[in-house]
């Protein structure tokens, strides 16, 4: 492959990391029509089709992908939860079960916690995409979905409390985080994003405890650090 198409590849996921699902289903099309039909491209078009709700196109990036690599359980995974969203549920029973197999054969049982933490991460990916563009009640649908398979990922809670605070869900964004501090004391994401919800509520004092305390869990976190250098210089004198 040359660096050019390389490059070409690379851009594209960043575009969708970004969340500017337009240049990226243009520049990873690009690259397919440049000849670099690999399986990591038509996965990627497969999760922007999902985002759409464009399901049957989806199903066929996914199976492309599985075609092309029939080890891809990530595109298994992902064919099995766009088939049981369009109601095809033996046909997502299969793809599953095609992933269990695939992962069986490769190092013995995966085992329940495995799937849910494959399953619960693919609902994470689509929440992202919807977050970054702005289409908050499908983030936080899919941020749901994802703990609903996958509850003891810390980072999901933090995801879906983001979520809540930019859809202009306050009161239950601060449930939410509240609860996921009293089960899980001391989390610095979560301390991040109680220390913003106090702010913007005016509630000064509260936001610099818990972004302290965040700093004092995680004295690496740079963000926490801004937060707290913008609460001094908002104390300075005029």
């Amino acid at each position: 492959m040359s660096r050019e198409l390389a490059g070409l590849i690379r851009m594209g996921k960043n575009a969708v990391s970004e969340a500017d699902c337009l240049r990226a289903e243009r520049q990873l099309i690009e690259a397919l029509d440049a000849g670099t039909n690999y399986p990591d491209i038509h996965y990627t078009l497969g999760l922007i089709d999902h985002q759409r709700g464009n399901y049957r196109r989806a199903v066929e990036r996914f199976g492309q992908a599985v075609f092309l690599n029939p080890d891809y359980t990530e595109a298994l995974l992902s064919l099995s939860i766009t088939l049981n969203d369009m109601g095809r549920y033996d046909e997502a029973r299969d793809a599953y079960d095609r992933a269990a197999e695939i992962l069986s054969r490769k190092g013995g049982s995966p085992g329940e916690n495995l799937f849910r933490g494959r399953i619960a991460n693919l609902h994470k990916e689509l929440g992202e995409l919807y977050l970054a563009l702005g289409q908050h009640d499908d983030a936080i649908r899919e941020y749901r979905h994802a703990l609903s398979v996958g509850p003891g990922y810390p980072d999901l809670r933090v995801r879906l409390v983001t979520a809540l605070r930019e859809a202009g869900r306050i009161d239950e964004a601060r449930n939410e985080v509240d609860a996921f501090l009293a089960e899980t004391p001391g989390n610095a994401g979560a301390l991040l994003q109680k220390g913003i919800l106090h702010y913007l509520a005016g509630e000064k004092a509260q936001a610099r405890r818990a972004w302290e305390e965040a700093l004092y869990k995680d004295p690496l976190n740079k963000i926490v650090q801004v937060y707290l250098n913008t609460l001094d210089r908002e104390n300075l004198p005029g």
